[in-house]
């Protein structure tokens, strides 16, 4: 019975998408429509936009099952660490806007007047998200397979049909899409915790452990601080939260966005709070190879509710959403940052968009073969991704909009922010790594190669 339940839920899912994703197919002639929805998003958009790109497989799926295995504590070094990176983008929301720009690493040509920096940023991007698109085609493959019961292998494929036809239409069609998935995303997390907490009433509050399963040690300051500067800087450098930025119609519009989103991001993540603690209420003994495999467990098997399609559909939404907003600015960094400023001829905007299309299948097809074998743990190997994209970016793009400090300075602050990295991954032992990350000593050395005048002067803040 659930069977058919679940593919009623998947299959009105996909009618949904397809009507949806449609359009933006005839509104992509131009560069800034294809990349930015021609820079008119209005608050509504803005704001689901955000929304459903900040919540990925990570959150829906990973989060609750490392709160489940982890206790409150995870939320700190996780959650709260992804929401004080809002405070950079607010912070830097009205002077980016001001930059008439398609992608951010052409916003580091323009400030730094140098193409170099344009083509690296251009290439971390396409590398971080390249292994990050995995991550949400993972996520996708381990709920379909729950919902559908047909192996992982045939569920990973029709993530990649999805996120093709979403992207294919430039950001006009993910904003459309965006706004879908951030009511699902929504109302399956907060319908999830609510079922959970009525599955497991007649247990005692205080009877819930909120404390780690396999460790006895709290909270310790030094895993906070790594999680801040890994995933809250990383948050604050990100490109993707960036482009929604100047994908905004206005810069107040841009600003609100960013105060609309947070009301919401911490209503999602109570939710997935109230989620992984409410499970072990309801089973504390469940053991897996990972803890990703938690809460689409709890949704079958621990939960007798008709809703249970919903619930697994939002996790679905959460990885197409982000999957779809990364492979787009992926293929666009490809074309207008990587090969657009390395030809010395200049291609017309069809031409453009037509090859990033390309780029979009090309990138797609790349993510699906690794996906196969992926990576356990999605959290812990996205710090990884997030860590690598903080010491790139974060000095160059914040330092270029706060410092006159020149381009050198720039180049050295990203170059050697990333070498620091990873020397500091194969140097820091793997079991300490989740307490003293690889970001801490690379990014206090891009800090300084950042700031560091050879004794001349200081740079000037404006």
């Amino acid at each position: 019975m659930d069977e058919l339940l679940y593919l009623g839920v998947f299959l009105l899912y996909t009618i949904a998408i397809l009507i949806l994703g449609k359009h933006g197919f005839d509104k992509t002639d131009d560069l800034s429509e294809y990349f930015l929805a021609g820079r008119g998003l209005g608050l509504f958009s803005s704001v689901t936009s955000f929304c459903a790109t900040w919540f990925s497989a990570a959150s829906i799926l990973g989060l609750p099952g490392l709160i489940y295995d982890g206790g409150v504590s995870v939320i700190w070094t996780t959650a709260v660490a992804w929401v004080l990176g809002m405070a950079g983008l607010f912070v830097i929301s009205s002077k980016l806007y001001a930059y008439d720009v398609m992608t951010v690493p052409e916003f580091f040509r323009v400030r730094y007047d140098s193409k170099v920096l344009q083509v690296w940023i251009g290439v971390v991007l396409v590398f971080s998200y390249l292994l990050y698109v995995v991550i949400q085609i993972r996520g996708f493959g381990i709920v379909i397979s729950q919902m559908l019961g047909v192996p992982y292998s045939v569920s990973v494929c029709l993530i990649y049909i999805f996120v093709l036809y979403t992207t294919f239409g430039g950001l006009h069609s993910v904003a459309r899409t965006d706004a879908f998935h951030f009511f699902l995303i929504l109302i399956g997390t907060m319908l999830g915790a609510f079922l959970i907490v009525e599955a497991s009433g007649e247990i005692p509050l205080e009877a819930i452990q909120t404390e780690s399963r396999s460790s006895s040690e709290g909270l310790s300051i030094w895993l906070f601080i790594s999680a801040f500067f890994t995933l809250g800087l990383g948050v604050a450098a990100n490109p993707q939260y960036a482009v929604r930025i100047l994908s905004a119609k206005s810069r107040r519009t841009a600003r609100n966005m960013m105060l609309f989103s947070l009301v919401f991001i911490v209503i999602i993540y109570v939710s997935i709070l109230i989620i992984g603690l409410g499970s072990r209420a309801l089973d504390g003994g469940l053991v897996f190879l990972t803890t990703d495999e938690v809460y689409p467990y709890v949704i079958t098997y621990l939960l007798d509710t008709p809703w249970k399609g919903v619930l697994l559909i939002s996790i679905v939404a959460a990885c197409v959403s982000t999957a779809n907003s990364q492979l787009l600015l992926m293929a666009g960094s490809s074309i207008y940052d990587i090969s657009l400023p390395l030809r010395k001829t200049k291609l017309p905007n069809d031409r453009v968009v037509t090859w990033t299309r390309w780029m979009v299948f090309l990138f797609a097809t790349s993510s699906l073969v690794i996906a196969f074998t992926p990576p356990e743990g999605i959290v812990p190997f996205s710090g990884h991704i997030w860590g690598m994209i903080t010491v790139s970016l974060f000095f160059p793009l914040y330092g270029g909009l706060f410092t006159k400090v020149p381009k050198p300075n720039a180049l050295r602050s990203t170059f050697g922010g990333v070498a620091a990295y990873i020397v500091a991954f194969w140097l820091i032992p793997a079991t300490w790594q989740d307490v003293y990350h690889p970001v801490l000593p690379s990014l206090l050395i891009a800090g300084l190669l950042f700031f560091w005048t050879g004794g001349k002067r200081h740079a000037s803040f404006h």
